[in-house]
């Protein structure tokens, strides 16, 4: 039950994060207070859309995992308030060289996952202690409060850009590692890490001219793996993580429902069958 409630949250983390938060002269174009736009998108969260989000992460020094693990994701998102997102994202993924396409769903009140024409669930019973821990966390403490907007450290302007049909201004700055500390924190309770690991790198955004939501998101970050948990990722010490998320149709009906079919499994079935193939899933 420990091990499917640290997946179910891990996954809405994971949500959380690819969905997002909540200057310079360009010529003809007025001078732009970056700062000013970043806390307008995070005045204006977004709390539908539909994703299209791609990740890739090196894990340097790893014996097991020697080459880039990478994910595509697109489909509908709904914040969960006080319980996990809810979603339904078709997926396409790479491990070990190792193609996978599937759907992964979340209804707030269980996961499934589809994967070589089988189909998991966490199961309620998970998902309801998550959610049940999540509502009893202090506000500080709350594993999917993610707070990009602080992850901007000296930002600037860097142009106009359009994503997700949207116009928006282009910012860049470098990641505030002491703003993610609390992220950071929750990250590593979630992923039961012994302790937070360390982070630097980049992060940009692109914010709405007019409606002040955020329609890309992306972050370049090298982050340092604690030595107490290298062993389990094969003696990795660090992961570069590649992130970029567009976010479109902002605050629209997204409609999210148990996928269709049966012949449900749990979850750990599936975990049993990987850590066979040499991939390190915790159980």
């Amino acid at each position: 039950m420990r091990s499917a409630v640290r997946l179910i949250l891990a996954m809405g983390v994971l949500a959380a994060l690819l969905v997002g938060c909540g200057g310079g002269d360009d010529g003809d174009r007025p001078l732009v207070d970056p700062d000013v736009l970043l806390d307008s998108a995070a005045a204006h969260p977004v709390r539908s859309a539909d994703v299209q989000g791609q990740a890739k992460l090196t894990l340097e020094g790893s014996s097991v995992l020697t080459q880039p693990i990478t994910l595509r994701v697109e489909g509908p998102y709904v914040s969960g308030g006080e319980r996990i997102p809810s979603f339904d994202w078709k997926f396409s993924a790479s491990a070990l060289g190792i193609p996978v396409e599937g759907e992964v769903v979340s209804t707030g009140l269980n996961a499934y996952l589809s994967v070589y024409g089988d189909n998991y669930e966490v199961g309620p019973g998970a998902v309801a202690a998550a959610n049940d821990w999540i509502n009893r966390t202090d506000e500080s403490d709350h594993p999917l409060d993610l707070r990009p907007r602080d992850w901007f450290g000296r930002a600037r302007v860097e142009g106009e850009g359009n994503e997700g049909g949207v116009d928006c201004e282009q910012i860049a700055a470098p990641l505030r590692a002491v703003a993610l500390s609390d992220e950071l924190t929750n990250l590593a309770a979630a992923l039961a890490l012994s302790s937070p690991p360390s982070i630097a790198g980049t992060i940009r955004g692109c914010v709405g001219f007019d409606d002040r939501y955020l329609h890309q998101f992306a972050v370049n970050a090298e982050v340092g793996i604690p030595v107490a948990d290298r062993a389990q990722l094969g003696g990795a010490t660090s992961v570069h993580l590649q992130l970029e998320v567009v976010n479109s149709e902002i605050g629209e009906q997204q409609d999210i429902s148990k996928p269709a079919g049966g012949g449900y499994r749990p979850i750990r079935d599936l975990a049993l069958s990987l850590n066979d193939l040499g991939v390190p899933i915790p159980l």
